[in-house]
Order: C-alpha cells, then structure tokens, then sequence
C-alpha cells in the first residue's frame, strides 16, 4: 500500500457516493457503514508509520497527500471528512516521538495504539471542555491511577466528534499530584452512554455546522482510561503536532470550496450571458477569495517541517476560515435565491465552514497565540 494506490481507492469510493452528495450533506448522523468502506481500502494507515505497517514516513513527506486525501472527501460528506481528519491528526501524539529519554513501556504502549490503528479501529478526540475557552491544557478534568497500571477519569467533556463510530479516543486531564495535563486514551468499544459504566452522555450534538458530526458532550465518572505512554511527555512534542493538526482541518475547508466552487459554475454557466453586474462581481470577488484561500492552504503546506511552521499555520487557518466564510456568501449571492433552498447544498456549506473556523484551534485561541508574537519581549 502507498498513497497512490490508496488514493485511487479513495476516488472510487467518492465516485460511488458523488451521486448521493446531496442527501449526505443533509445528514445529520454519521453512517457506519462509509468508516468501514474507508477502512477496507486503508485510509486508517494514515495515521500509521511505516515501521508499523502504515503510510506515514514524516511530516514534510506524508501530511500534504493525506490533506489531499481529505480534501477530496470534504467535497462530497464534509462531515464525514472532519471525522476522518481526526484520525491522522489524534494519532500525531504517537507518532511524533521523543529524542530521548522516552520511559519504560514507551514502545509497548506505542505498538500497541498503532496496532489497533492498522487493524482498521479508528481514533477520535474528546478534549474539549466547557469553559476552559478551547485550550486543552486549562483542563478541569482530574485522572487517579489504580493498582492494575490503568487509570480512571472524571471531568465534562464535549465536541466529541465521531462518537459512537471511533473505537478510541483521544482525551485530555489532570492527573493527581502532578502540577501539568496528560494525554489518556479511552477505549470506547464495550462501554455505555447511559451512565452504568461512568460515562453519560449529557448533551446530543445538534449543531448546524458539521451536523453530522456526532460531536456530543459527555460526562466521566472515573472511567477507566490508558495513559499516554510518555507520562507527560508528549506536550513538549506540542509544536511540532499542532502545526500539522491546523493544516489537516484547513484541508476539509478547502475540499467544501472546492465543491462549493465547481457547483456554482455549473449552475452560472447555464445562464452567463444573462448575469447581472451584481451577480458577475459577487463569482469574481468568490474566485479571488477562493485564490487567496488556496494560496494560503499552500503556503502552510510549505511551512510545514520549518521553524515558523506554528504561526504560519495559525494565520493560515484565520485567512482560510475568513475567505471560506465570504467566498461562500459571494457564490449565493451570485446564485440568488435558489442558495437558499433546502434543497441547496450552499446554505449547509456556509455553516460547515463557519464552524471548522472554529475548530483546531478555535478562534480566540488562536489570536491570544499570535498576539503572544506582540507581547513578547524584543531579541537583543
């Protein structure tokens, strides 16, 4: 298997459910059955290295054909891309590895996760949590260690993107007596929502934007969890992991205009000589902020791997979240009324991009992190 072959499946796949689009972009639960059809031709193995069995070799050579991958999914089911995103993204925390010094159990606990991974298991997040304004590392949520090796974890959580279909997701707490955060992993397989097992979900996704989500929130009650197997270590890994998340959820954004910007020229095309002024500037202002948002998505591609790769995605992510939000109101605008029929993909399209401006790292985050760029003290 290389990202060739993979990417040939994953064209057939969406020519399949191309005819569907509309129904799926309607949806408002994910179906099981299209993880299973993704795992069959090896989309997991994104987020596998290759001294296990999967695609990843690094960052500089994997992560572009992978958000490749996911940009053509987004056109057809972006909530189903987003889903998948997580996948390569959750599993970032294992693949980047120390320089030195890993603990004991390290590469036990690490073959283990990708194992499972290669398997066909997919891996999901639910790290967030109300009122901690979208940074993980502010949790609330407390872990206690019990005498068999595992651990158990109490705290609310929400934005659990893909529950109900991952078999593992990644989570965020504090553990006692330790002063920082930690990595656990909670394996979803044979546990509850109700409540019996320590884990009840509190509050069913409903959102407009990625709608299909399953993004619910949940409430744990020492639920039993694994620890990541650097026991603390991974957050200095940190900056060389967000970068490449940031770049992942930008790609679903542009598969969304790619699909929202072939759609509304099939639709003018139909009828150019009969476009009015306002309607010719509305497709051509669309087409620059597309342009722009493209260059943009590249020129985060490039940074990748570098040294400035941490804020050039920030404002990577911040220029495509705004440009997708006005290219996407400049093409109904072109359109006119009928982008505002439900039977319209446009109107779905805006509030899926409206929300992943919002994701990985959500808004107000990710301006506190470029104006640390402001705030910090001039090199001599």
């Amino acid at each position: 298997m290389d990202f060739a072959t993979l990417e040939k499946g994953l064209d057939g796949q969406i020519a399949t459910w191309s005819a569907d689009r509309s129904a799926r972009i309607a949806r408002l639960a994910l179906d099981k059955a299209d993880f299973d059809a993704l795992a069959r031709i090896g989309l997991t193995l994104t987020g596998v290295p290759v001294s296990h069995g999967g695609l990843w070799i690094d960052v500089a050579q994997s992560a572009a054909p992978v958000a490749r991958l996911l940009r053509k999914l987004a056109a057809v089911d972006p909530s189903l891309a987003l889903v998948v995103s997580m996948h390569p993204t959750v599993l970032m925390f294992w693949i980047t590895e120390p320089n030195a010094g890993a603990p004991a159990g390290w590469k036990q606990h690490r073959d283990g996760v990708f194992e499972k991974a290669r398997s066909g298991h997919w891996f999901g997040t639910v790290a967030s949590e109300p009122g901690i304004g979208g940074d993980i590392l502010a949790t609330r949520s407390t872990a206690k260690p019990h005498a068999e090796g595992d651990w158990s974890m109490s705290g609310d959580k929400f934005m659990g993107s893909g529950s109900g279909i991952t078999s593992f997701m990644m989570t965020i707490a504090r553990p006692e007596g330790e002063p920082q955060p930690d990595v656990f992993l909670l394996d979803t397989r044979d546990i509850g929502w109700e409540g019996a097992e320590g884990l009840k979900m509190v509050r069913a996704w409903d959102g407009l934007g990625m709608a299909a989500t399953q993004s619910h929130a949940f409430r744990f009650d020492d639920v039993r969890v694994a620890r990541h197997g650097l026991q603390g270590g991974i957050f200095d890994l940190l900056p060389q992991i967000t970068p490449v998340i940031g770049f992942m959820f930008s790609a679903v954004i542009m598969g969304i205009l790619d699909a929202a910007e072939a759609e509304a020229k099939r639709s003018l095309g139909k009828r150019a000589s009969r476009l009015s002024a306002f309607e010719q500037t509305s497709w051509i202002e669309a087409q620059m902020q597309i342009w722009l948002a493209q260059q943009a998505f590249e020129g985060m591609s490039r940074s990748l791997g570098t040294g400035s790769a941490g804020t050039n995605v920030l404002h990577g992510k911040l220029a495509i979240a705004d440009l997708s939000e006005k290219a996407l109101a400049g093409l109904s605008h072109a359109l006119g009324g009928s982008s505002l029929s439900r039977s319209s993909p446009f109107g779905q399209w805006m509030q899926d991009v409206r929300a992943l401006g919002y994701l990985r790292p959500p808004r107000a985050l990710t301006h506190a992190r470029l104006l640390e760029g402001l705030t910090a003290p001039a090199r001599a």
